[in-house]
């Protein structure tokens, strides 16, 4: 009973190697992996240009342009195009073309199909990411008050631990939406552009129901003043109280949601037939 066990085991990971292979080998010849990186290196652009075009008496520093790019650009707009682009993408590919049919015939676990291609995709957009943050951050240091040294590295590892937490969340998002819809790049934006935009703004406690709201709060303490927004309206300004979550509480509740996601995203797996008509929509 135990070598049977072994080796069912076995047969799990080598079926996650094989998907995870596939995946990346697929993807890796994908145009849009080539579009993906010049967008995650065109950051590096604006710390250039201040550099070369702004008055040394007006310009921002190398400090505040690289947590001004690495909140706003890459955690909060990369992350979640990171996981559309790379992650939905790569799931939906299969299911329009309907490899996918021909896939999960073969003796493959679908879960351990899932779950490899969720580790390819983890893998392309973390090294995407963790390029173009490198990038960002040296050329802020030719603005100045950032520096290679332990507080600045340490910056950089904390936002870069923060995107791929972001790549976590959004990428189980996007999986399960690929599984389970055949519409899931609009709902992907419609969810990940508009909703977690708004529910981050307006008062009360919706922002609780975002990846954004536990990715702001892993961002480093000392980066700015994020907990005093205000909300313009016809009517006037209103404040928006931001309940505290601790770093700790914020990274397990994504690893939660992100293993829930994941799981639904199996399930839909298991439990949908694909077949052109489906796919399709005309049911």
């Amino acid at each position: 009973m135990a070598i049977w066990r072994i080796k069912k085991i076995s047969d799990l990971f080598l079926d996650i190697k094989t998907s995870f292979l596939h995946a990346l080998t697929i993807t890796l010849r994908r145009d849009r992996f080539l579009l993906m990186a010049v967008i995650c290196v065109l950051p590096v652009i604006i710390p250039i240009f201040v550099a070369l075009f702004s008055r040394a008496m007006f310009r921002e520093s190398g400090l505040e342009i690289f947590i001004r790019l690495s909140e706003q650009v890459f955690v909060h707009t990369l992350t979640p195009l990171l996981a559309l682009f790379i992650g939905l993408i790569g799931i939906r590919e299969e299911v329009d073309s309907l490899t996918i049919v021909y896939l999960l015939t073969r003796p493959v676990s679908k879960s351990a199909w899932i779950l490899g291609r969720f580790l390819a995709y983890m893998l392309i957009a973390t090294f995407l990411l963790t390029v173009g943050l490198v990038f960002t951050f040296f050329a802020c240091i030719v603005l100045g008050s950032i520096h290679v040294d332990f507080i600045g590295i340490g910056l950089l590892l904390q936002y870069l631990g923060v995107g791929i937490m972001g790549l976590l969340g959004y990428g189980a998002i996007s999986f399960m939406l690929g599984c389970a819809t055949n519409y899931p790049i609009i709902i992907g934006v419609i969810l990940f552009f508009g909703w977690e935009k708004i529910a981050n703004i307006i008062p009360g406690i919706a922002d609780f129901w975002t990846i954004q709201k536990y990715l702001d709060s892993m961002f480093p303490a000392l980066a700015s003043q994020r907990y005093n927004r205000a909300v313009m309206t016809v009517i006037g300004s209103f404040q928006k109280e931001l309940f505290f979550v601790s770093p700790l509480r914020a990274t397990i509740t994504i690893i939660l949601l992100s293993t829930s996601f994941l799981l639904l995203a199996i399930g839909f797996v298991l439990w949908r037939e694909f077949s052109k008509d489906r796919v399709v929509g005309t049911r």
